[in-house]
C-alpha cells in the first residue's frame, strides 16, 4: 500500500516520483477518475480527496487490475470533464425532487456550481463606502488605474474622455497601463 501523509495539496510534478510511473500514466489515471486538477499560476495540484483516489488506484493496478477495472472500483461515478469553465449538467426536475430521485454525480454538480458562483467578482463594491476609501487611497498614494479597474470600480461598462468627474473625484487618462490607458484619480 502507499503511504499517506497528511498534506493540502500536492503537486502533479511530484506524482511520477510517488507512484514509480511515468508522467503520461499519471494524467491517464487523472483522466480515468474524472479528477480535475487544482490550477494555480503555472503549476497544477492534487487535493487530499484526489490523492486519496489516486493512491487507491494505484495500489489497485499494483494487485494486478487494469485501469478500467480499477478505476470503476475506486471511483464508480467519476465526474465528467467540462469542455467549457462554467458549464455544468443540469439536473432534471425530477432529480431535484429527492434522495429517491438522485442521478449519480448530481452532489459533485451541485458542489462544482456553488464553486463557481462563489468566485464570480460582483461588478461593483458592496459597500458604498469602500469605493470612495479605494478612490482616496488611489489619489492620496498617486495609484494609477488601468481602464478595467477603474470601469469596475465605479460601475461603469466603459470610460470615455480626456478626463470626467464622479463621486467628488477627477479622473484624467495618464498614460498606458499594460495595454490599457491609466488614469490619475484627484479628489475635487
Amino acid at each position: 500500500m502507499t503511504s499517506t501523509i497528511d498534506i493540502d495539496e500536492l503537486p502533479l510534478q511530484s506524482l511520477p516520483d510517488r507512484y514509480g510511473v511515468a508522467r503520461s500514466q499519471v494524467f491517464n489515471r487523472i483522466k480515468a477518475l474524472g479528477i480535475e486538477t487544482i490550477k494555480r499560476k503555472n503549476k497544477a495540484y492534487v487535493n487530499q480527496d484526489q490523492l486519496a483516489l489516486l493512491d487507491d488506484l494505484h495500489d489497485l493496478i499494483q494487485d494486478g487490475k487494469t485501469l478500467d477495472e480499477a478505476a470503476a472500483i475506486v471511483n464508480p461515478t467519476p465526474r465528467q470533464s467540462r469542455e467549457t469553465p462554467g458549464q455544468y449538467i443540469v439536473p432534471t426536475a425530477g432529480a431535484m425532487l429527492g434522495p429517491s430521485y438522485e442521478t449519480p454525480g448530481q452532489l459533485e454538480l451541485l458542489q462544482a456550481l456553488v464553486a463557481t458562483l462563489a468566485q464570480q467578482q460582483p461588478s461593483a463594491p458592496i459597500n458604498p463606502l469602500a469605493r470612495f476609501e479605494q478612490l482616496q487611497a488611489m489619489a492620496d498614494h498617486d495609484w494609477r488605474p488601468s481602464t478595467q479597474d477603474l470601469a469596475d470600480l465605479l460601475g461603469l461598462a466603459s470610460l470615455s474622455g480626456p478626463s470626467f468627474e464622479r463621486y467628488g473625484f477627477r479622473f484624467t487618462r495618464a498614460g498606458k497601463n499594460g495595454s490599457q490607458t491609466a488614469w490619475k484619480v484627484e479628489k475635487l
